[in-house]
């Protein structure tokens, strides 16, 4: 097993790692790209939802294709749908949909943030067919629609919502197949190993198959990853 293999993948934090034996891709909002210690960290950069009609939509989308352009940025995200927001929905909608083809351009997977959109982004999957990566970070969704999404070729983060008492969120975790999941700590304080353990135990496998898997998972699906690792 090479040295790369024996890290923990944390799909999508807001930080940096805490420990050699974790890989992150931190998570940033357009206007923060680039940071400080670019060279020293690995990152997606999107124009999130929560920030539709607050700030200038050309300027932000442009923020994002720069971004796009350094080797260090691995994904675009996190970008969606959220019906929590007062953002008008066909906004948000026109603004995903131009990242995701600014992401199919560039070849870079897509880290989504969905909030009670399921449907519509079930629905873009089937008409649009992009062929990058769709990753879900965060799923806290019942299993039925966890095995549809596994069905329209979406892959599944799942964070420490899986530790608490939801059963919906376990059952969904045992629905999706290792092949198409990974894990991630988002904006919590939980060691990814911890996460890692509980979720091994869910699927009745070992931790280090687990993580062996994860990391194929990111191989197979970060076009850059394989650069760095």
């Amino acid at each position: 097993m090479g040295t790369g293999q024996k890290r923990f993948i944390n799909i999508h934090g807001h930080r940096q790692s805490n420990t050699i034996d974790e890989w992150v891709m931190q998570n940033l909002m357009a206007k923060d790209f680039p940071p400080e210690d670019i060279e020293n960290g690995f990152y997606s950069v999107g124009f999130h939802p929560y920030n539709v009609g607050k700030v200038d939509q050309e300027e932000t989308l442009d923020r994002v294709r720069k971004a796009m352009e350094h080797p260090r940025v691995l994904a675009i995200g996190e970008i969606g749908l959220d019906k929590s927001l007062e953002a008008p929905m066909e906004l948000q909608q026109q603004i995903f949909e131009k990242q995701v083809a600014m992401a199919e351009s560039a070849k870079l997977p897509v880290i989504l943030h969905v909030v009670r959109a399921f449907n519509e982004i079930l629905g873009f999957m089937k008409t649009q067919h992009p062929v990058v990566p769709m990753i879900i970070h965060g799923y806290n969704g019942n299993p039925q629609m966890a095995a549809e999404l596994v069905k329209a070729g979406f892959l599944i983060s799942f964070g420490q919502a899986i530790t608490g008492e939801h059963s919906k969120i376990v059952e969904s975790l045992q629905k999706v197949p290792v092949e198409m999941m990974f894990l991630e700590t988002d904006e919590g304080d939980m060691d990814i190993r911890e996460l890692y353990q509980f979720a091994a135990e869910v699927k009745g496998v070992s931790v280090d198959h687990l993580r062996v898997q994860i990391f194929e998972n990111a191989r197979t699906n970060l076009s850059r990853f394989k650069n760095f690792i």
